[in-house]
């Protein structure tokens, strides 16, 4: 049964009940808002329609939750909550009422068994019309760890906080001159022209500025580490002169027969990155000239922007030079 046939007005719902009665079916209830669908929700209706043939979810409809928990309730509307609900496999039907308590609904229901919380057990408001009608109640289990409230709470706490993004940035061919072959001397390290207006109008927004290089002429034995950490040094202080920030220079030494984990295309220095510095990569850029930059950025969800004129992997932007980069990040 599709998810929409489930959701049953309440006319449909009692002579739905009628026939599963003749057919000698136990229906089952459990009724509730289920606001923001849980763990603990799921457990529970699991639960309940393990009791019997049929479970019939009766769900307090917009009007009813406003009625008994407040103007700013609910969070989501009847509609989708109905439809969230009858998604489930083990909900058979569906059924809105407007009322606070569901008494009335399952007054027109009778079910077999209705399915309480263990909250307030069998001493549920719900007990005396289901009883009158011959019905039981079955008390839940507790599932312990999983409440809405609590999940709103974290809800809060994580997005109260801002979210860190990030842009990374390739080295040779993006920030500087990719000749003579490998950049390793301070002699032979160029700006490519408009890098640093660029990176200064960069460095005036939120975004933590990295940069992610291999290096493969290490590991090639044709410089030493310590070579590259002069450059480097040398670089950052040409970029603190310049009123440029940048955050962290993370670099691969390895060659390829090495396997890595943190060679471009992989992603292992954009891991490192997001346990520095906590970085949501879904919200964040690479820039680079090569497809290796934009291979590694689509690997890791990262939006994507390619220096060049040719790439067989499309990213999301292709464009000159890190100044027109720039320009697309920040708007």
């Amino acid at each position: 049964m599709s998810t929409q046939n489930k959701i049953k007005t309440q006319k449909e719902i009692i002579q739905i009940c009628r026939n599963l009665k003749k057919r000698k079916k136990t229906v089952v209830t459990y009724n509730g808002s289920f606001d923001i669908l849980h763990l603990g929700h799921i457990k529970s209706l699991e639960e309940a329609r393990a009791q019997g043939d049929v479970l019939i979810v009766p769900l307090n409809s917009d009007k009813s939750v406003y009625l008994y928990k407040g103007p700013n309730h609910p969070i989501i509307s009847e509609s989708e909550r109905a439809q969230t609900i009858a998604a489930l496999n083990c909900v058979d039907y569906v059924v809105l009422f407007d009322e606070i308590n569901p008494k009335e609904i399952l007054n027109k229901i009778k079910p077999d068994i209705h399915c309480h919380g263990a909250d307030w057990g069998k001493n549920c408001v719900e007990r005396e019309v289901v009883e009158k009608n011959g019905g039981k109640i079955h008390v839940l289990e507790t599932v312990p760890g999983f409440s809405t409230s609590a999940l709103i709470k974290k809800i809060i706490k994580v997005y109260s906080k801002p979210e860190v993004r990030a842009v990374f940035l390739d080295r040779d061919g993006t920030i500087n001159f990719n000749e003579p072959g490998y950049v390793y001397q301070i002699k032979d390290f160029k700006f490519i022209p408009g890098v640093l207006p660029a990176l200064r109008k960069l460095s005036q927004s939120n975004y933590k500025i990295i940069i992610v290089t291999n290096q493969s002429g290490i590991g090639r034995g044709l410089f030493a580490e310590k070579d590259l950490k002069i450059l480097h040094q040398w670089m950052l202080a040409q970029f603190k002169k310049e009123k440029i920030r940048i955050d962290k220079i993370y670099y691969c030494p390895h060659v390829k027969e090495d396997n890595c984990s943190c060679r471009k295309p992989k992603i292992g220095m954009l891991q490192e990155a997001v346990e520095d510095f906590g970085i949501n990569l879904s919200k964040s850029w690479i820039v680079g000239d090569s497809e290796r930059d934009v291979k590694m950025g689509k690997e890791a969800n990262l939006r994507t922007i390619f220096l060049g004129k040719k790439s067989s992997i499309k990213p999301h932007y292709q464009v000159k030079n890190l100044a027109e980069a720039v320009k697309i990040i920040l708007k």
